[in-house]
């Protein structure tokens, strides 16, 4: 996690002194961002429990199963 979060602050910055002032002038982008990119992390696993469940049960792999279905809907199965 922390290397997203630190890998997040190099691309928006530019790693650069003009990306940092920039940064920090438009701080309320970079927040909403964070929080976006955080919101993300978050909901990863639970996708990939999903995708993987699916993935069981049509007997392919992960990988198959999120380019025949791209957009999740619903809880992933207890069975």
């Amino acid at each position: 996690m922390l290397c997203c979060v630190l890998g997040l602050l190099a691309l928006l910055t530019g790693a650069s002194a003009r990306g940092l002032r920039a940064l920090i002038g438009a701080w309320p982008v970079a927040a909403i961002a964070g929080g976006a990119a955080a919101a993300l992390a978050a909901l990863a696993p639970y996708h990939l429990d999903h995708y993987r469940e699916r993935a069981r049960s049509h007997d392919r792999s992960v990988m198959a199963e999120i380019l025949a279905a791209p957009l999740c809907v619903g809880a992933p199965s207890k069975s």
